[in-house]
């Protein structure tokens, strides 16, 4: 069974690239793309503010999750923790980089692994649930059919449900009624409102990575548009099958920019770049976390089979 899956998860990965190739190649040659990130190199103020609204978003991605754990920790170990899995998921075909998260919240914390992981799939429940909400918030503000605001919704509601299982463990009945019963205290405390609204800002900031690319392409579309393209983007990809979503991330991300009135050239173009930045910031990133917080290749192996004793 495992080895089918495999096989059909590599399937999909296959023609995730071929798609992207194709879509590529039919649309742009070497030459346009080489002007493309020549003109993104030339927009210095523009490349600075994406960057600094990207880093923003994980920072303070980082202080929710630290203090949802504990606010004691330092914040450099959630931050540290959270470049680790945007790096791996980067580099794998599989959304593992969670998997990271959780084993370097361990290591530094001294925490169990059932622990860390709670607060890993916490986090990301609460990540889905503000997605969820500005992208049908948006889709009712811009104006969309009623359609696909439902679409929307039973996506987000299938997400979160496959992703609450797969992660905190349903089969475990003790195991998620003490996670489930303290998430709940969490999230109606002060705390929790605090956590909520750390997390929407985030992903806000986010957003201004598309809008910069946005700007530099002089599409002109207003920031608060660019929220919602994101949410949608970024939930396209919840489940990616290529390394860095490749392929899922342009499609998601310029359909949404088409349904807003964009050309989908114009839309095509601003998916690469704005992919293409985010991962030369993994990558630098990454490599940054890896000389102040270094981990070893035998500690990532298990905790990637750590999995099966949860």
């Amino acid at each position: 069974m495992k080895l089918k899956s495999r096989f059909i998860i590599r399937i999909l990965a296959l023609l995730w690239l071929v798609i992207f190739i194709a879509i590529t190649w039919a649309w742009f040659d070497k030459q346009e793309l080489a002007q493309l990130w020549h003109k993104l190199a030339m927009q210095p103020y523009w490349l600075l503010f994406m960057f600094f609204m990207y880093l923003t978003s994980f920072i303070l991605k980082a202080e929710a999750w630290r203090r949802y754990v504990e606010p004691r920790e330092p914040l450099r170990v959630y931050f540290h923790g959270l470049i680790y899995s945007l790096l791996v998921n980067h580099l794998s075909p599989l959304k593992v980089g969670d998997l990271v998260r959780t084993g370097v919240l361990m290591k530094a914390t001294g925490k169990t692994w059932d622990d860390a992981l709670h607060s890993v799939a916490a986090m990301r429940l609460l990540d889905l649930f503000i997605l969820g909400l500005f992208a049908g918030v948006g889709t009712v503000w811009f104006g969309l059919e009623a359609s696909w605001l439902w679409i929307f919704l039973l996506l987000f509601g299938v997400i979160v449900a496959g992703f609450g299982y797969k992660m905190i463990g349903i089969k475990r009945l003790p195991f998620l009624q003490k996670h489930l019963s303290y998430l709940n205290a969490t999230l109606i405390s002060s705390k929790g409102r605090s956590i909520l609204a750390l997390v929407a800002v985030s992903w806000i900031c986010e957003a201004g990575v598309i809008y910069g690319v946005i700007q530099i392409l002089k599409l002109h579309l207003p920031f608060i548009s660019m929220i919602w393209v994101n949410s949608i983007t970024i939930a396209g990809q919840v489940f990616h099958i290529t390394p860095g979503a490749i392929g899922t991330y342009e499609s998601t991300l310029s359909g949404s920019l088409v349904v807003l009135g964009i050309d989908w050239k114009d839309a095509y173009a601003a998916a690469i770049l704005s992919h293409g930045f985010k991962f030369i910031f993994s990558y630098s990133l990454g490599l940054y976390s890896f000389i102040r917080m270094p981990i070893k290749w035998n500690e990532i192996k298990l905790w990637f089979t750590h999995k099966k004793g949860v």
